[in-house]
């Protein structure tokens, strides 16, 4: 007849669990319980003879030190660092690509010549802006309209872009200076206003 064993560590570490006939042998320092663990999210308590659940990981980064019964960060100092910066650059790129979000990318290879032709006519009305007047003239309106709306919204772009810009500056500058791991994992974004249309004439 199959019965349940359990081989675990000192640390109460299972090594092996399994139905078999009789008891399995034990190596120095391990101890034989007569059951399964609930889970493999379980280690012993040999002191108190009871199966204990692992607490939740922390990250993937995370190991657990069976003689504490703790999940740890083994990273050093500067590792941290690193992927708190990877971590915050990511967050940087999907913040900047819904500043874009909805325009395709022919349409997008335009902005800087409209954006260009913004600044100029807002800088001296008299400049030519023939790249806006087509536009205008395609989609139906005055071409001094045309030059408004893209102005207006090269205006909101720029000050979408310099707000994503100098956060993310900032938080890497907090990354580079944090002393402490408590410091560098306590680096992270804001939140930040909804994002303003793009230098886009629509």
């Amino acid at each position: 007849m199959l019965a349940p064993y359990s081989v675990v560590d000192a640390c109460g570490r299972v090594l092996m669990g399994t139905m078999a006939p009789q008891r399995p042998h034990a190596e120095p320092g391990c101890t034989v319980v007569d059951e399964l663990p609930p889970s493999e999210a379980h280690y012993r308590d040999l002191v108190a003879e009871t199966w204990v659940p692992m607490p939740p990981r922390p990250s993937a980064a995370h190991v657990f030190d069976w003689p504490t019964h703790v999940w740890i960060d083994p990273r050093t100092l500067d590792e941290l660092r690193a992927a708190q910066l990877a971590g915050i650059n990511a967050e940087g790129r999907r913040r900047a690509a819904a500043l874009t979000a909805g325009y395709p990318d022919f349409e997008q290879r335009t902005w800087p010549s409209q954006e260009r032709e913004a600044l100029a006519w807002a800088a001296d009305q008299a400049a030519p802006t023939p790249y806006l007047d087509g536009i205008a003239a395609a989609r139906g309106i005055e071409p001094a309209q045309m030059r408004a709306l893209t102005l207006a919204a090269v205006q909101a772009f720029q000050t979408a872009s310099q707000q994503l810009v100098g956060t993310r500056q900032a938080l890497r500058d907090a990354i580079q200076a944090a002393a402490t791991r408590e410091e560098v994992l306590a680096v992270a974004w804001p939140p930040l206003p909804e994002p303003s249309p793009p230098p886009s004439s629509e």
